[in-house]
């Protein structure tokens, strides 16, 4: 048996509806997101920002030395994945998830990449994300960092959901050293 029109045309309003209703959720959910701080936005003061790359972002920080570059890198890749002013201090939590951080490398470049890697492994682990980094150790002798974190376990429904960060990378990554600045570039797997 073949469909009448009347069924072409009842399919038809069923389609029409259910575009109408896909739009007005969209916006919908655009608004509310609009409302809430947007991760991937720095908030007022960072010493960071995010960079277009063809396929992932660029985290770049920047301090007046090394150790306050990488505090900053940390937290510019915690703020891609959600707002860093929702994120408040529970210091069990912090003390829990967030203490003792150690990071080894051979060089700079490896360093960074291992103690990026360290904060972002321990996020996918137990959903700590910060809201200040605290470097216990920094040995460029030794090519070993120990940090620490404040901040608290990501509760999505108190913490907009940003874009996943899957991975540190290699590529493109640089620690620019000048007189009374340093500036560290970061491609991240999104």
């Amino acid at each position: 048996m073949e469909p009448s029109s009347s069924d072409y045309e009842h399919q038809r309003q069923l389609d029409e509806a259910t575009v109408a209703q896909t739009t007005t959720n969209a916006t919908t959910n655009t608004n509310r997101i609009q409302q809430t701080t947007n991760p991937g936005v720095p908030p007022p003061g960072a010493q960071f920002e995010y960079l277009d790359h063809p396929a992932d972002i660029i985290l770049h920080s920047w301090g007046t030395d090394l150790q306050s570059s990488l505090c900053n890198i940390a937290l510019c890749m915690f703020g891609y994945i959600t707002s860093l002013e929702s994120i408040s201090t529970n210091e069990s939590e912090s003390t829990e998830h967030g203490s003792h951080m150690v990071a080894e490398g051979h060089d700079v470049r490896s360093l960074l990449y291992s103690f990026l890697d360290e904060w972002l492994y321990n996020f996918h682990d137990t959903d700590f994300v910060a809201n200040a980094i605290i470097m216990e150790e920094i040995n460029l002798e030794k090519w070993k960092i120990v940090s620490s974190a404040k901040g608290e376990v990501m509760d999505i429904s108190r913490h907009p959901q940003g874009t996943e960060v899957k991975a540190i990378t290699y590529s493109g990554m640089r620690v620019d050293e000048k007189e009374g600045r340093v500036d560290i570039y970061v491609v991240v797997d999104i």
